[in-house]
């Protein structure tokens, strides 16, 4: 079965990350092949274990690049669980970069997509060759995270949470023993038009994501507000150790044009910090897309520590490669 015959179209919510080469090419592989994955293929420790082709409304195929009989490459394009839009890896072993094998790989399951949906890909400033190889292939930005991090246990970051707090009618709460599925809705709602911009939102696939999502989630540390009537208006969900090593803070309000907004999701993520520096939990990433006016504004008031700032990417098609440059 192709892309087009199962295109009824996945994840933040995972978003599959590009990482290849720069632009330059150094010396193209001459002998290099593109395939799929086969049974007792040898994966380089460079590479990340390849994920098997699904057909469905998880659709996924993975190529390898082979030359000289070794995997030097691997590839994988993946249909949204929720969206009509393609998440994109690519990675090339180190001693290969820079001889045209990323961009191969990428045109390869490129061809396998459906033309009607947008190739996505995350590039953060941690990872530099991510954005050079997508700016290669010529890319745009679709939205951004400035990705702060937070150092709960700190008079800093004490100070900052002090000051956070909720509007009047309006209180926050740490979800805590209740059923984590109480913010299943705002959660839901908020992710509908936060991901408009990746391509058509199918609302009843989201369940689906938030089951699967909400299994990484603390609802010891995770916080909401909640307005006059008890909805929730705000969330702030907590995943420990959720890559790298860093603790995520999700953090969004359930509607764009919530009132008191900014307040009432500073508030909301106040709750959390407090929770993790009892805990002592250290290097917190803020997360949350800049298509929720409210989140810059709550990035930019905390106390400053760092951050790892990261772009969602649209990918231009393989015929762009030679024009390069993200806009």
């Amino acid at each position: 079965m192709t892309a087009n015959s199962s295109v009824s179209s996945r994840n933040h919510q995972l978003i599959l990350l590009i990482f290849a080469s720069p632009a330059a090419i150094v010396a193209r592989v001459t002998n290099l092949r593109i395939r799929a994955v086969e049974a007792g293929d040898l994966i380089p420790v460079d590479l990340p274990a390849p994920r098997p082709d699904v057909d469905g409304a998880r659709w996924r195929r993975t190529r390898v690049a082979v030359a000289d009989g070794q995997i030097v490459g691997i590839a994988s394009v993946a249909l949204s669980a929720a969206t009509d839009s393609y998440f994109c890896e690519v990675e090339v072993v180190p001693g290969h970069r820079r001889r045209g094998i990323g961009t191969q790989l990428y045109a390869a399951v490129h061809r396998l997509t459906d033309p009607r949906f947008p190739v996505l890909a995350r590039a953060m400033d941690s990872f530099p060759l991510r954005r050079r190889f997508a700016e290669a292939l010529g890319c745009s930005v679709v939205t951004r995270c400035p990705a702060p991090w937070i150092d709960p246990p700190t008079p800093a970051a004490e100070s900052w949470a002090t000051g956070q707090q909720a509007p009047a009618g309006y209180r926050t709460t740490v979800i805590g023993d209740r059923p984590l599925a109480i913010v299943k809705d705002a959660w839901a709602s908020s992710f509908a038009w936060v991901h408009r911009a990746f391509g058509a939102v199918h609302i009843d696939r989201i369940p689906q994501m938030w089951d699967q999502y909400s299994k990484g989630v603390d609802p010891a540390a995770s916080a909401v507000a909640v307005d006059r009537n008890q909805t929730i208006v705000a969330f702030s969900l907590v995943s420990p150790d959720a890559w790298d090593g860093r603790t995520f803070i999700v953090a969004e309000t359930a509607h764009p044009d919530q009132a008191h907004g900014t307040q009432v999701l500073g508030a909301t993520v106040a709750t959390s910090v407090t929770v993790l520096a009892r805990r002592g939990t250290r290097r917190v990433q803020l997360e949350g897309h800049t298509t929720d006016r409210h989140t810059p504004d709550v990035m930019r008031s905390l106390p400053a520590v760092g951050s790892d700032p990261m772009d969602i990417l649209r990918l231009e098609p393989p015929p762009a490669v030679s024009r390069g440059g993200c806009r």
